[in-house]
Protein backbone atom coordinates (compact mmCIF):
# COMPACT_ATOMS: atom_id res chain seq x y z
CA UNK A 1 0.00 0.00 0.00
CA UNK A 2 0.94 3.49 -0.63
CA UNK A 3 0.14 7.03 0.54
CA UNK A 4 -1.22 9.95 -1.48
CA UNK A 5 -1.29 13.31 0.20
CA UNK A 6 -3.61 16.53 0.45
CA UNK A 7 -2.61 19.40 2.04
CA UNK A 8 -5.15 21.95 2.82
CA UNK A 9 -4.07 25.99 3.75
CA UNK A 10 -4.91 29.18 4.02
CA UNK A 11 -2.72 32.16 2.97
CA UNK A 12 -3.03 35.54 4.08
CA UNK A 13 -3.04 36.67 0.66
CA UNK A 14 -6.18 38.94 -0.86
CA UNK A 15 -7.38 36.24 -2.89
CA UNK A 16 -7.42 33.75 -0.10
CA UNK A 17 -8.91 36.13 2.31
CA UNK A 18 -11.85 37.03 -0.28
CA UNK A 19 -12.37 33.32 -0.92
CA UNK A 20 -12.63 32.77 3.32
CA UNK A 21 -15.19 35.59 3.41
CA UNK A 22 -17.22 34.29 0.63
CA UNK A 23 -17.04 30.54 2.08
CA UNK A 24 -16.48 30.50 6.08
CA UNK A 25 -14.13 27.70 5.27
CA UNK A 26 -11.07 27.68 7.49
CA UNK A 27 -8.83 25.96 4.44
CA UNK A 28 -8.49 28.28 1.02
CA UNK A 29 -6.40 25.97 -1.03
CA UNK A 30 -5.60 22.54 -1.13
CA UNK A 31 -2.55 20.28 -3.02
CA UNK A 32 -1.47 16.89 -3.74
CA UNK A 33 1.23 15.13 -2.14
CA UNK A 34 3.30 13.10 -4.14
CA UNK A 35 6.10 12.44 -1.43
CA UNK A 36 6.45 12.02 1.84
CA UNK A 37 3.69 14.23 3.83
CA UNK A 38 4.24 17.81 2.88
CA UNK A 39 7.06 17.29 0.11
CA UNK A 40 6.40 16.98 -4.02
CA UNK A 41 3.44 19.65 -3.51
CA UNK A 42 1.05 19.96 -6.81
CA UNK A 43 -1.64 22.17 -7.10
CA UNK A 44 -3.05 25.45 -9.26
CA UNK A 45 -1.29 28.25 -7.46
CA UNK A 46 0.51 31.57 -8.34
CA UNK A 47 3.77 30.91 -10.27
CA UNK A 48 5.23 33.89 -8.57
CA UNK A 49 5.11 34.11 -4.67
CA UNK A 50 3.94 37.74 -4.60
CA UNK A 51 1.86 37.80 -7.68
CA UNK A 52 -1.72 36.21 -7.93
CA UNK A 53 -1.60 35.33 -11.93
CA UNK A 54 -0.80 33.81 -13.79
CA UNK A 55 -1.47 30.67 -11.94
CA UNK A 56 -1.33 27.13 -13.51
CA UNK A 57 0.09 23.95 -12.24
CA UNK A 58 3.67 24.55 -10.39
CA UNK A 59 5.51 22.60 -8.21
CA UNK A 60 4.66 24.57 -4.05
CA UNK A 61 7.33 22.91 -2.45
CA UNK A 62 9.98 24.38 -3.97
CA UNK A 63 12.38 27.49 -2.55
CA UNK A 64 10.60 30.96 -3.51
CA UNK A 65 6.88 29.32 -3.56
CA UNK A 66 4.69 31.05 -1.04
CA UNK A 67 4.64 28.31 1.23
CA UNK A 68 8.21 28.23 1.14
CA UNK A 69 8.49 32.04 1.83
CA UNK A 70 5.01 32.23 4.40
CA UNK A 71 6.50 29.15 7.00
CA UNK A 72 3.47 29.99 9.13
CA UNK A 73 1.01 29.67 6.87
CA UNK A 74 -1.45 27.22 9.15
CA UNK A 75 -2.28 24.16 7.24
CA UNK A 76 -4.03 20.64 7.64
CA UNK A 77 -2.32 17.29 5.75
CA UNK A 78 -4.24 14.19 4.99
CA UNK A 79 -3.40 10.65 3.38
CA UNK A 80 -5.37 8.79 1.30
CA UNK A 81 -4.38 5.00 1.19
CA UNK A 82 -4.12 3.58 -2.44
CA UNK A 83 -2.74 0.94 -4.22
CA UNK A 84 0.65 1.44 -5.66
CA UNK A 85 -0.26 1.05 -9.54
CA UNK A 86 -3.06 3.80 -8.41
CA UNK A 87 -0.40 6.25 -6.91
CA UNK A 88 1.64 5.40 -9.97
CA UNK A 89 -1.28 6.42 -12.44
CA UNK A 90 -1.88 9.92 -10.34
CA UNK A 91 2.07 10.63 -10.65
CA UNK A 92 2.25 9.59 -14.36
CA UNK A 93 -1.35 11.95 -14.70
CA UNK A 94 0.02 14.81 -12.51
CA UNK A 95 3.30 14.84 -13.79
CA UNK A 96 1.88 15.15 -17.43
CA UNK A 97 0.06 18.05 -17.32
CA UNK A 98 3.09 19.49 -15.18
CA UNK A 99 5.44 18.77 -18.36
CA UNK A 100 2.66 20.48 -20.49
CA UNK A 101 2.33 23.16 -17.10
CA UNK A 102 2.63 26.27 -20.12
CA UNK A 103 -1.01 24.82 -21.59
CA UNK A 104 -3.11 25.03 -17.85
CA UNK A 105 -4.57 28.14 -16.42
CA UNK A 106 -6.54 28.75 -13.69
CA UNK A 107 -10.08 28.95 -13.84
CA UNK A 108 -11.31 32.07 -12.37
CA UNK A 109 -14.57 31.44 -13.79
CA UNK A 110 -14.91 28.07 -12.49
CA UNK A 111 -14.02 28.96 -9.02
CA UNK A 112 -16.66 31.40 -8.79
CA UNK A 113 -19.21 29.39 -10.17
CA UNK A 114 -18.19 26.44 -7.61
CA UNK A 115 -19.27 28.58 -4.62
CA UNK A 116 -22.92 29.09 -6.81
CA UNK A 117 -22.99 25.11 -7.06
CA UNK A 118 -22.82 25.68 -10.72
CA UNK A 119 -20.51 22.84 -12.44
CA UNK A 120 -18.00 24.26 -14.99
CA UNK A 121 -15.81 22.72 -17.12
CA UNK A 122 -12.89 23.96 -19.79
CA UNK A 123 -10.32 21.90 -21.14
CA UNK A 124 -7.10 22.88 -19.72
CA UNK A 125 -8.68 25.54 -16.72
CA UNK A 126 -8.60 24.40 -13.31
CA UNK A 127 -8.98 25.28 -9.55
CA UNK A 128 -6.65 24.42 -7.14
CA UNK A 129 -9.62 21.74 -5.65
CA UNK A 130 -11.04 21.02 -9.16
CA UNK A 131 -7.78 19.36 -10.45
CA UNK A 132 -6.92 17.85 -7.30
CA UNK A 133 -10.28 16.00 -7.12
CA UNK A 134 -10.23 15.22 -10.79
CA UNK A 135 -7.27 13.67 -10.70
CA UNK A 136 -7.76 11.58 -7.84
CA UNK A 137 -11.48 10.83 -9.07
CA UNK A 138 -10.03 9.78 -12.87
CA UNK A 139 -7.04 7.58 -11.62
CA UNK A 140 -9.09 5.55 -9.31
CA UNK A 141 -7.66 6.95 -6.05
CA UNK A 142 -11.07 8.62 -5.00
CA UNK A 143 -14.71 8.44 -5.17
CA UNK A 144 -16.21 11.75 -5.28
CA UNK A 145 -19.40 13.03 -3.94
CA UNK A 146 -19.98 15.23 -6.38
CA UNK A 147 -18.51 16.62 -9.46
CA UNK A 148 -14.81 17.67 -9.37
CA UNK A 149 -15.66 21.16 -10.47
CA UNK A 150 -17.80 21.38 -7.46
CA UNK A 151 -15.14 20.43 -5.02
CA UNK A 152 -14.13 22.71 -2.59
CA UNK A 153 -10.78 22.90 -0.43
CA UNK A 154 -13.42 22.01 2.62
CA UNK A 155 -15.00 18.97 0.68
CA UNK A 156 -11.61 17.26 1.21
CA UNK A 157 -11.75 17.71 5.39
CA UNK A 158 -15.31 15.89 5.42
CA UNK A 159 -14.11 12.66 2.88
CA UNK A 160 -14.07 9.81 5.18
CA UNK A 161 -11.09 7.77 3.28
CA UNK A 162 -9.01 10.62 4.53
CA UNK A 163 -7.18 10.59 7.53
CA UNK A 164 -5.87 13.66 9.36
CA UNK A 165 -2.24 13.50 10.67
CA UNK A 166 -1.22 16.95 11.17
CA UNK A 167 -2.53 20.50 11.79
CA UNK A 168 -0.52 23.53 12.28
CA UNK A 169 2.05 25.73 10.32
CA UNK A 170 3.21 24.46 7.35
CA UNK A 171 7.21 24.74 8.56
CA UNK A 172 6.29 21.74 11.32
CA UNK A 173 3.99 19.45 9.21
CA UNK A 174 5.36 15.70 8.31
CA UNK A 175 7.81 15.95 4.96
CA UNK A 176 8.49 19.82 4.64
CA UNK A 177 11.51 20.22 5.73
CA UNK A 178 13.03 19.99 2.33
CA UNK A 179 10.95 22.55 1.56
CA UNK A 180 12.31 24.58 4.16
CA UNK A 181 16.07 23.33 4.45
CA UNK A 182 16.40 24.28 0.44
CA UNK A 183 14.62 27.39 1.02
CA UNK A 184 16.55 28.91 4.30
CA UNK A 185 17.41 31.86 2.16
CA UNK A 186 14.18 32.19 0.62
CA UNK A 187 12.18 33.96 3.37
CA UNK A 188 12.40 31.81 6.27
CA UNK A 189 12.35 34.11 9.56
CA UNK A 190 15.16 34.16 11.29
CA UNK A 191 15.43 32.13 14.35
CA UNK A 192 13.24 29.67 12.86
CA UNK A 193 14.38 26.00 12.06
CA UNK A 194 12.74 23.00 10.31
CA UNK A 195 12.65 20.19 12.56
Amino acid sequence: MSYIYIILTRSNTVYSRLIHAVTGDKYTHVSLGLGDGASELYSFSRKRAHLPLPSPIVREDVPGSYLARHPDTPCALYRLRVDASIKESVRRRVETMYERREHYHYSLIGAALCKLDIAHERAEHYFCSQFVAEVLSKCGALELPKSASLMRPADFAALPELEKIYAGPVIHAPGAEDMYMKGASHGQPEGVRAF
